[in-house]
Protein backbone atom coordinates (compact mmCIF):
# COMPACT_ATOMS: atom_id res chain seq x y z
CA UNK A 1 0.00 0.00 0.00
CA UNK A 2 1.00 3.60 -0.66
CA UNK A 3 1.37 5.01 2.74
CA UNK A 4 1.75 9.00 2.38
CA UNK A 5 3.84 9.05 5.51
CA UNK A 6 6.19 7.06 3.16
CA UNK A 7 7.28 10.73 1.65
CA UNK A 8 9.06 13.18 2.71
CA UNK A 9 7.39 16.47 3.63
CA UNK A 10 9.13 17.88 0.40
CA UNK A 11 7.20 15.16 -1.63
CA UNK A 12 3.87 15.38 0.13
CA UNK A 13 4.09 18.91 -0.50
CA UNK A 14 5.09 18.43 -3.96
CA UNK A 15 2.26 15.64 -4.06
CA UNK A 16 -0.40 17.80 -3.01
CA UNK A 17 0.52 21.08 -5.61
CA UNK A 18 0.43 18.94 -8.55
CA UNK A 19 -2.84 16.75 -7.71
CA UNK A 20 -4.48 20.20 -7.30
CA UNK A 21 -3.96 20.82 -10.75
CA UNK A 22 -4.37 16.94 -11.79
CA UNK A 23 -7.23 16.09 -9.95
CA UNK A 24 -9.58 19.26 -10.89
CA UNK A 25 -8.50 19.08 -14.75
CA UNK A 26 -9.17 15.03 -15.17
CA UNK A 27 -11.98 15.13 -12.35
CA UNK A 28 -13.89 17.99 -14.41
CA UNK A 29 -13.32 16.51 -17.74
CA UNK A 30 -14.52 13.03 -17.33
CA UNK A 31 -17.44 15.05 -16.64
CA UNK A 32 -17.02 16.84 -19.86
CA UNK A 33 -15.64 20.11 -18.91
CA UNK A 34 -13.51 21.43 -22.51
CA UNK A 35 -10.49 22.82 -20.87
CA UNK A 36 -7.27 21.79 -21.68
CA UNK A 37 -4.08 20.51 -18.93
CA UNK A 38 -2.80 23.65 -19.88
CA UNK A 39 -5.45 25.47 -19.83
CA UNK A 40 -6.35 24.44 -16.20
CA UNK A 41 -3.07 24.75 -15.09
CA UNK A 42 -2.88 28.80 -16.18
CA UNK A 43 -6.32 29.43 -14.54
CA UNK A 44 -5.47 27.87 -11.46
CA UNK A 45 -1.58 29.17 -11.13
CA UNK A 46 -2.30 32.60 -12.67
CA UNK A 47 -5.69 33.30 -12.90
CA UNK A 48 -5.67 33.75 -16.74
CA UNK A 49 -8.88 32.55 -18.45
CA UNK A 50 -8.96 30.59 -21.42
CA UNK A 51 -11.40 33.12 -23.84
CA UNK A 52 -12.59 31.02 -26.10
CA UNK A 53 -13.62 28.16 -23.60
CA UNK A 54 -17.28 29.01 -21.42
CA UNK A 55 -16.65 31.20 -18.18
CA UNK A 56 -19.14 28.70 -16.87
CA UNK A 57 -17.20 25.50 -17.20
CA UNK A 58 -14.01 28.05 -15.90
CA UNK A 59 -15.74 28.83 -12.64
CA UNK A 60 -16.42 25.10 -11.97
CA UNK A 61 -12.90 24.02 -12.26
CA UNK A 62 -12.27 27.16 -9.91
CA UNK A 63 -15.03 26.24 -7.67
CA UNK A 64 -13.05 22.36 -7.78
CA UNK A 65 -9.72 23.68 -6.81
CA UNK A 66 -11.44 25.33 -3.69
CA UNK A 67 -13.13 22.56 -2.40
CA UNK A 68 -9.95 20.24 -2.80
CA UNK A 69 -8.37 22.66 -0.94
CA UNK A 70 -10.97 22.19 1.89
CA UNK A 71 -10.83 18.46 1.46
CA UNK A 72 -6.70 18.68 1.67
CA UNK A 73 -6.89 20.59 4.68
CA UNK A 74 -9.80 19.38 7.11
CA UNK A 75 -8.31 15.28 6.39
CA UNK A 76 -5.60 16.73 8.18
CA UNK A 77 -7.06 16.37 11.06
CA UNK A 78 -7.55 12.44 12.28
CA UNK A 79 -11.35 13.56 14.27
CA UNK A 80 -13.05 15.53 11.54
CA UNK A 81 -15.17 12.68 10.24
CA UNK A 82 -17.28 12.68 7.23
CA UNK A 83 -20.99 14.04 7.48
CA UNK A 84 -23.58 14.93 5.38
CA UNK A 85 -23.84 18.49 6.10
CA UNK A 86 -19.87 18.26 5.03
CA UNK A 87 -20.68 16.26 2.09
CA UNK A 88 -23.26 19.42 1.05
CA UNK A 89 -20.67 21.80 1.76
CA UNK A 90 -18.39 20.40 -0.78
CA UNK A 91 -21.27 20.20 -3.26
CA UNK A 92 -22.02 23.91 -2.77
CA UNK A 93 -18.55 25.01 -2.53
CA UNK A 94 -17.74 23.40 -6.13
CA UNK A 95 -21.11 24.97 -7.70
CA UNK A 96 -21.52 28.53 -6.05
CA UNK A 97 -19.58 30.84 -8.18
CA UNK A 98 -20.51 29.33 -11.12
CA UNK A 99 -24.05 29.64 -10.20
CA UNK A 100 -23.85 33.36 -9.23
CA UNK A 101 -22.51 34.68 -12.55
CA UNK A 102 -23.21 31.75 -14.94
CA UNK A 103 -26.66 30.11 -13.82
CA UNK A 104 -27.81 28.32 -17.03
CA UNK A 105 -24.57 25.89 -16.18
CA UNK A 106 -25.85 24.37 -13.40
CA UNK A 107 -28.37 21.84 -12.37
CA UNK A 108 -29.92 23.09 -9.04
CA UNK A 109 -30.81 22.92 -6.48
CA UNK A 110 -26.29 23.05 -4.97
CA UNK A 111 -25.67 22.41 -1.05
CA UNK A 112 -28.78 20.25 -1.31
CA UNK A 113 -30.23 16.63 -2.44
CA UNK A 114 -31.73 16.22 -5.47
CA UNK A 115 -35.78 16.43 -5.94
CA UNK A 116 -36.12 14.67 -9.03
CA UNK A 117 -35.54 10.61 -9.71
CA UNK A 118 -32.46 10.22 -11.30
CA UNK A 119 -31.38 7.17 -13.96
CA UNK A 120 -28.27 6.67 -15.22
CA UNK A 121 -27.74 5.61 -19.32
CA UNK A 122 -27.40 2.58 -20.60
CA UNK A 123 -26.36 1.06 -16.73
CA UNK A 124 -29.24 -1.44 -15.05
CA UNK A 125 -28.64 0.28 -11.62
CA UNK A 126 -31.10 2.09 -9.56
CA UNK A 127 -30.63 5.04 -8.10
CA UNK A 128 -32.06 6.03 -4.84
CA UNK A 129 -35.38 7.95 -4.80
CA UNK A 130 -35.60 11.68 -3.25
CA UNK A 131 -37.37 10.75 -0.67
CA UNK A 132 -34.54 7.97 0.20
CA UNK A 133 -31.59 10.37 -0.42
CA UNK A 134 -31.19 11.84 3.52
CA UNK A 135 -31.84 8.26 4.92
CA UNK A 136 -29.71 6.34 2.35
CA UNK A 137 -26.61 8.86 2.90
CA UNK A 138 -26.68 8.68 7.02
CA UNK A 139 -26.63 4.83 6.61
CA UNK A 140 -23.63 4.99 4.49
CA UNK A 141 -21.96 7.15 6.81
CA UNK A 142 -23.05 5.29 9.65
CA UNK A 143 -21.44 2.13 8.34
CA UNK A 144 -17.79 4.15 7.29
CA UNK A 145 -16.23 6.05 9.40
CA UNK A 146 -14.30 8.45 7.11
CA UNK A 147 -11.35 8.57 9.41
CA UNK A 148 -10.98 4.75 9.54
CA UNK A 149 -11.48 2.69 6.14
CA UNK A 150 -8.38 1.11 3.98
CA UNK A 151 -8.37 1.20 0.26
CA UNK A 152 -10.88 -1.68 -0.15
CA UNK A 153 -13.52 0.65 2.15
CA UNK A 154 -12.83 3.86 0.06
CA UNK A 155 -13.87 1.83 -3.34
CA UNK A 156 -16.80 0.77 -1.61
CA UNK A 157 -18.12 3.36 -0.35
CA UNK A 158 -17.49 5.59 -3.29
CA UNK A 159 -19.96 2.84 -5.42
CA UNK A 160 -22.86 2.99 -2.77
CA UNK A 161 -22.66 6.95 -2.95
CA UNK A 162 -22.44 7.31 -6.80
CA UNK A 163 -25.60 4.62 -6.50
CA UNK A 164 -27.22 7.22 -4.01
CA UNK A 165 -26.64 10.15 -6.35
CA UNK A 166 -27.53 12.31 -4.18
CA UNK A 167 -27.01 15.78 -6.19
CA UNK A 168 -29.14 17.26 -9.70
CA UNK A 169 -25.15 17.34 -10.80
CA UNK A 170 -21.68 16.74 -9.91
CA UNK A 171 -22.11 13.51 -7.83
CA UNK A 172 -18.78 12.10 -9.59
CA UNK A 173 -16.87 15.22 -8.89
CA UNK A 174 -18.32 15.31 -5.28
CA UNK A 175 -17.40 11.06 -4.95
CA UNK A 176 -13.57 11.46 -6.25
CA UNK A 177 -13.24 14.45 -3.37
CA UNK A 178 -14.74 12.64 -1.04
CA UNK A 179 -12.18 9.36 -1.97
CA UNK A 180 -9.28 12.16 -1.93
CA UNK A 181 -10.04 12.66 1.56
CA UNK A 182 -10.49 9.40 3.31
CA UNK A 183 -7.09 8.48 1.63
CA UNK A 184 -5.56 11.47 3.11
CA UNK A 185 -7.31 10.61 6.14
CA UNK A 186 -5.74 7.22 6.69
CA UNK A 187 -2.56 7.98 5.38
CA UNK A 188 -3.18 6.32 1.75
CA UNK A 189 -1.95 8.80 -1.13
CA UNK A 190 -5.27 10.09 -3.17
CA UNK A 191 -5.75 8.40 -6.44
CA UNK A 192 -5.64 10.25 -9.77
CA UNK A 193 -8.40 9.05 -11.95
CA UNK A 194 -7.21 10.48 -15.38
CA UNK A 195 -9.62 11.18 -18.33
CA UNK A 196 -7.77 8.52 -20.36
CA UNK A 197 -9.04 6.10 -18.28
CA UNK A 198 -12.67 7.46 -18.17
CA UNK A 199 -13.99 4.02 -19.67
CA UNK A 200 -12.32 1.94 -17.54
CA UNK A 201 -13.21 3.50 -14.21
CA UNK A 202 -16.72 3.40 -15.47
CA UNK A 203 -16.88 -0.09 -15.82
CA UNK A 204 -14.62 -0.52 -12.51
CA UNK A 205 -17.65 1.22 -10.44
CA UNK A 206 -19.71 -1.95 -10.40
CA UNK A 207 -17.41 -4.04 -8.73
CA UNK A 208 -15.58 -3.35 -5.67
CA UNK A 209 -12.91 -5.38 -6.24
CA UNK A 210 -12.45 -4.13 -9.91
CA UNK A 211 -12.72 -0.64 -8.48
CA UNK A 212 -9.82 -1.61 -5.34
CA UNK A 213 -7.37 -2.65 -8.75
CA UNK A 214 -8.10 0.51 -11.02
CA UNK A 215 -7.51 2.49 -7.22
CA UNK A 216 -4.22 1.03 -7.10
CA UNK A 217 -3.28 1.96 -10.77
CA UNK A 218 -4.04 5.44 -9.85
CA UNK A 219 -2.47 5.81 -7.02
CA UNK A 220 0.40 4.98 -8.89
CA UNK A 221 -0.44 7.65 -11.63
CA UNK A 222 -0.41 10.39 -8.77
CA UNK A 223 2.95 8.97 -7.40
CA UNK A 224 4.40 9.61 -10.93
CA UNK A 225 3.88 13.59 -10.13
CA UNK A 226 6.37 13.56 -7.55
CA UNK A 227 9.06 12.75 -10.40
CA UNK A 228 8.18 15.02 -13.17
Amino acid sequence: MYKLNNLTLKQREKLFRQLRISITHHSNAIEGTTLSFGETKELLELGHTAGHKPLGEQLIILGFAKAYDVIVREATNPNSIIDSSFIKDIHAIIFEDALKIAPEYISKPIGAYRLDERYIKGVDIKLSLPHQISNDIENLLYRFKSNSMNLKDIAEFHILFERIHPFADGNGRVGRLLMAYEAIQNNIVPPLIKNESRDEYLKAINDKNDLYNFLEESIAKSLELINE
